[in-house]
């Protein structure tokens, strides 16, 4: 009898287009990682308050981070994450008209919004599920349709997401997922599809736009060119993938109704999965569809996350290694400078472009080892700030992100929120897992949810480890009961601080 050929082992690319990088990672059949590579990505400002991106050069660092792999074997499938909320103008011959206006970019003035909202229908909240706030991309598509008009004449196609580019030049094709497609403010989110009441209000034509699609959803196969810059073979099916906010939600397994999940990468949310009708939107955070089903996703967005940890970094000319590290020696006693990370301004759970950041209650004996602690801890009370705009009581929290590396980062938002925080092994990727879960059953594979383990005590923290595919060494972590008076009283002068930094804005501002 002959020896039965050894059946090859099924692997799948994801690609993960974020603000600061571009990562690629290889999983198995099972969802484990095999390997995973980054190349970074800049974004510039030629004016203040802009934001804009290449997505040439998304395009050149994907390539980067697949050939960084080394894939010998080639994947069944590729599927991608990424940035959301980003406008990007794509001309005849399928390349960018302009650079890429991300969701950061706050060139609409206020009377320009406003002029745009009177055009509105006057439901216009209730179809798009959503607040008129400036980060939705209408406005900046208006913004466009008055600012550049030959750019905007020369524009075959609109994308949402920095992973649909990446889609058009694999593919050709112009897709969208439903959760990028709902952060817009085109979409009837109740309908799922672009509302011609709100596209005959601002002149843009349905034709330019991209198709919405379930993450889950086959986009075309790989086509030569592309597959020959990767080092991949052309025909391998690329789906449609989820931006990140969806996918993150997978990645956590908090598509589950009861387990909201933290996203701490360059900029932060909190979000929690469910019904539409639980969700009742609209509601002062953002409800997006999910990427697959019936669900929503109600999310609260705020802009400083790593940026925050990255920007101390800098100026204590100290590596985020580092200053993790140090801030975790600060947690026996904390010091009591407070942090607001409002250096972008922020988003949720208010709308404030102007606001700018601060520290409170400084002192001289203050090292730097105690400004990061702050930093961190504004981080934990940003989170907190956000969860209460969720409808939703949690008793555990996932926590994804690469400043979830950061264990001192957990406890604080353990504290301050009195809910369990998990943090997968793998947190820094955890969004391109979800984007693997997404497709798992789609391509024949089997992607588990993070199932529950034995507690450990290690260093006067409970600890769970968990063998699982994907999400392996679960770490959780619990509320000091001896600290919930701080966590609480700190949390109350963080939101008294806010509304004292929102109203110096005006009287701080450079330009004035």
């Amino acid at each position: 009898m002959a020896a039965k050929k050894p059946v090859p082992a099924r692997k799948v690319l994801i690609v993960d287009v974020g603000t600061s990088s571009v990562k690629a990672a290889l999983f198995d059949e099972a969802g484990r990682t095999l390997r995973s590579a980054d190349a970074p990505i800049t974004t510039q400002a030629p004016h203040p308050g802009w934001a804009e991106q290449d997505p040439a050069l998304w395009w050149k660092a994907t390539i980067d981070a697949v050939k960084a792999l080394a894939i010998d074997a080639q994947p069944i499938a590729i599927t991608l994450t990424g940035s959301m909320q980003n406008v990007i103008l794509l001309g005849r011959d399928g390349s960018s008209v302009r650079p890429a206006l991300l969701y950061s970019d706050a060139r609409v003035t206020a009377a320009e919004i406003a002029a745009l909202k009177a055009q509105l229908p006057g439901d216009f909240e209730t179809r798009i599920g959503n607040r008129a706030e400036p980060a939705l991309c209408l406005f900046r598509l208006d913004w466009l349709l008055n600012h550049e008009i030959d750019a905007m004449g020369k524009v075959e196609r609109v994308l949402f997401g920095a992973k649909d580019a990446m889609i058009h030049r694999m593919t050709g094709r112009a897709v969208v997922d439903p959760t990028c497609a709902t952060t817009t403010g085109l979409l009837n989110l109740a309908a799922r599809h672009w509302d011609a009441a709100i596209l005959g209000a601002i002149g843009l034509s349905p034709a330019i736009l991209p198709d919405i699609l379930d993450a889950d959803a086959l986009a075309g196969p790989l086509l030569a060119e592309p597959a020959s810059a990767l080092g991949l073979k052309p025909g391998i099916p690329v789906y449609v993938g989820a931006g990140d906010g969806g996918a993150t939600a997978w990645g956590t397994a908090s598509e589950q109704h009861d387990r909201p999940h933290a996203y701490l990468g360059t900029t932060g949310w909190i979000a929690a999965t469910m019904p539409y009708s639980v969700a009742k939107p609209p509601r002062d955070a953002y409800t997006l569809a999910a990427p697959v089903g019936t669900d929503v996703i109600v999310i609260s967005p705020f802009l400083a996350a790593g940026l925050a940890i990255d920007w101390y970094a800098a100026i204590a000319n100290k590596p985020v290694g580092e200053l993790y590290a140090a801030a975790e020696t600060q947690d026996a006693n904390p010091p009591g400078a407070l942090f607001l990370p409002y250096l972008i301004g922020e988003r949720a759970p208010f709308s404030d472009r102007a606001v700018r950041g601060a520290f409170f209650g400084l002192d001289r004996e203050h090292a730097p080892e105690a400004l990061a602690y702050a930093v961190l801890e504004g981080l934990a009370h940003a989170i907190r700030d956000n969860l209460d705009a969720l409808p939703i009581r949690p008793a555990t929290i996932a926590l994804a992100g690469g400043v979830a590396g950061s264990l001192t980062v957990a406890q604080l938002i353990a504290d301050v929120t009195g809910a369990k925080v998990t943090v997968p092994a793998a947190s820094r990727i955890v969004t391109a897992y979800g984007a693997f879960r997404i497709i798992a059953p789609i391509i024949g594979l089997a992607a588990k949810a993070a199932p529950a383990g034995e507690e450990k005590k290690t260093a006067g923290r409970a600890r769970k480890t968990e063998k699982v595919a994907g999400i392996r060494d679960e770490t959780v972590v619990k509320p000091r009961k001896e600290r919930a008076k701080r966590a609480a009283r700190r949390f109350a002068a963080y939101r008294m601080a806010a509304s004292h930094a929102r109203a110096l804005a005006a009287a701080l501002d450079p330009a004035l």
